[in-house]
């Protein structure tokens, strides 16, 4: 299992917002300066919804700006949820991304850094953009805080990352030791950077050369002295320029993963390939696919089987390391030379790798398996995600009987497996918890902790809204129960560092112990059939004390029914084969817990399709 990342992360709901240009201002002739303002930069009510002021508390935080497209009045703008966006079917709203580079909520203001060059949308913007002109932005929707325990830091960045970098510099703890690359066009692009850090900042500049066409930003890192000690890496700027960054950093100075930030903040683009020069997959794909090829690309099981073996034995991260021979990543992986010797062929024929005369390589696919952070993790087989991908194998029997239908390599329902095995269980939790973090901040707000006093929590979720409520509210007394090997990985990689210590865990292994007059149940229901979901309920409400409230948070199907939604009936038809419960709806629940002798006296919408109700036991 993963080490806890340095970096704890907020979130926030993700609010739009309308506001002013106050400000206009070029910092270099390289950059423009938008200061922009009005009452919606704070907390604002709209549509009957209290919207919360927007919070800013990373350096690389992202806002999305709306643009109209070339010849509209207006841009496409989404619609307003609990805690969301609604965004429109009918047509894609135009977004960029941009850090907010200062944020004054005493003043209402908040400051963004435009890079000028020819052409773009944003860009087009910032050198028309004008005091009293109104524009619109959403988010943050996370903050990523400073990284803890890191001896120093490795910064790099081309201009476009040169406004997180500018803002960090300014926020480095007095003290902080960095060294800092920053890529610009011309010396006249250099900026004077703030900082109380011992920050050592190194310019380098293309001198003419297009942007992202240098590798000037590796060179530096390539030949820069090491420091001692552990190192956290923030890389940002053109995605093509930083991949022998990435493997520099990864490969020869063996930085762990979890101990590296690196964003593509934008893709260089290439002309386009004549039509005569396109190859024939291409011209296949724009004259349509034949109904055979396209049915038997959709239920071929073999590409994404052989693809997720790769990345579970290793072999993928070894080719991207740069071993090459078969017989030295058979020897490496611990596989048969044969055997991975035939997986090897058919990846390349998949084109996930390239045979050479040096032997193997990573295909620009095969390099998304490396590059992206999460996708290594997702695809082993030996994860949470796999096994609920693999639960559609079930899914004929789930269909006949509605009860799980689909069992692990060992015969055991998942969810047996799932507490019998602490990685995957582990994998399971951490995943829940990740979701958990963007309900947190609805659970925060939909109940009165203040006068609660003190909580006992339970469920997947339960460790992400531990840290809202004990940074919230810190007279509050938090416990969380679960099963020893749950609690392992709550502590170790979802309560963040200064959280765990105000926060009890209490081993049990089923309904909460008695005698708290508010008990939380965190998704814990949406992997239970029903008749164990009614359990847990009477269960847990039965250890409430006199006069106490069963809390509840679960996610609930969308208003149109889980038909509407693709990706919400694809998780339904995974919990059903998983586990025989699906995904819910409000009316659901609402029965669930009368079954199990309970009253709903409210029920909240916290956003993200989720619910907040409050439970006591009938009268």
């Amino acid at each position: 299992m993963a080490t806890r990342n340095p970096r704890s992360v907020v979130t926030f709901p993700i609010v739009l917002r309308e506001l002013t240009v106050l400000r206009v201002a070029d910092v270099t002739p390289g950059m423009r300066r938008i200061t922009l303002g009005g009452p919606q930069l704070g907390a604002f009510r709209k549509d009957g919804l209290e919207l919360p002021a927007l919070s800013s508390e990373g350096f690389d935080d992202h806002v999305k700006f709306f643009f109209a497209e070339e010849g509209a009045a207006a841009p496409v703008l989404p619609g307003q949820n609990v805690s969301s966006l609604d965004w429109p079917a009918d047509a894609r709203p135009l977004t960029k991304d941009y850090t907010p580079v200062r944020h004054d909520p005493e003043r209402g203001e908040i400051d963004f850094d435009f890079v000028n060059h020819e052409g773009g949308v944003a860009s087009s913007w910032a050198l028309s953009a004008r005091p009293g002109d109104v524009t619109w932005i959403a988010g943050p929707k996370m903050s990523h805080r400073h990284p803890e325990g890191a001896d120093w830091l490795l910064v790099i960045g081309d201009e476009t990352a040169l406004p997180a970098i500018g803002r960090w510099l300014a926020e480095m703890p007095a003290g902080t030791r960095a060294r800092v690359f920053v890529e610009v066009g011309e010396e006249s692009h250099r900026q004077e950077l703030a900082t109380r850090a011992d920050a050592e900042i190194t310019w380098l500049v293309r001198d003419g050369a297009p942007a992202g066409t240098t590798d000037l930003l590796e060179r530096a890192v390539r030949d820069m002295e090491w420091l001692p000690g552990n190192v956290f890496a923030w890389v940002a700027g053109e995605a093509l320029t930083l991949k022998g960054i990435r493997r520099h950093l990864a490969v020869d100075r063996r930085v762990p993963r979890e101990h590296t930030h690196v964003t593509g903040y934008w893709r260089r683009t290439e002309p386009a390939l004549p039509a005569a020069a396109a190859p024939a997959s291409v011209a296949a794909a724009v004259e349509g696919a034949d109904p055979h090829d396209r049915l038997h690309e959709l239920t071929d099981l073999a590409p994404g089987l052989a693809i997720r073996a790769a990345v579970t034995i290793g072999l993928v991260d070894l080719v991207w390391q740069g071993v090459r021979v078969a017989r030295e990543l058979a020897s490496r992986t611990g596989s048969d030379l044969r055997t991975l010797t035939a997986l090897l062929a058919y990846l390349t024929e998949l084109e996930v790798l390239a045979e050479g005369p040096d032997g193997y390589r990573l295909t620009p696919v095969g390099e998304e398996l490396v590059e992206d952070d999460h996708s290594l993790e997702e695809y082993d087989l030996r994860g949470a995600q796999a096994a609920l991908d693999l639960s559609l194998s079930g899914l004929h029997e789930t269909l006949r009987t509605g009860r799980a239908g689909y069992r692990t390599p060992s015969g055991a329902p998942l969810a047996v497996a799932l507490a019998a095995d602490e990685r995957l269980g582990g994998a399971a939790r951490e995943a829940v918890e990740d979701e958990a973090a963007w309900i947190a901040p609805g659970v925060r707000t939909g109940w009165d902790w203040a006068a609660a006093g003190s909580v006992t929590a339970t469920g997947s979720g339960a460790g992400a809204v531990a840290n809202a409520l004990v940074k919230a509210f810190p007279e509050l007394r938090v416990r969380i129960a679960a099963l020893p090997s749950v609690l392992r990985t709550v502590a170790d990689r979802v309560l963040e560092t200064d959280v765990l210590p105000r926060v009890e865990l209490v081993p049990c292994g089923g309904a909460v112990p008695d005698g708290d007059r508010t008990v939380l149940l965190c998704r814990l229901l949406e992997q239970l059939p029903d008749d164990d979901a009614v359990l847990a309920l009477r269960e847990n409400a039965a250890a409430l004390a006199q006069g106490g409230t069963l809390l509840l948070v679960e996610q609930v199907e969308g208003p149109e029914g889980i038909e509407a939604d693709t990706e919400a009936a694809l998780h339904h038809l995974r919990l059903k084969a998983a586990f025989g419960s699906g995904v819910r709806g409000e009316a659901d629940y609402a029965e669930l817990a009368a079954r199990a002798g309970l009253t709903v006296r409210t029920c909240r919408d916290i956003g993200w399709d989720h619910r907040l109700w409050s439970l006591t036991p009938a009268s």
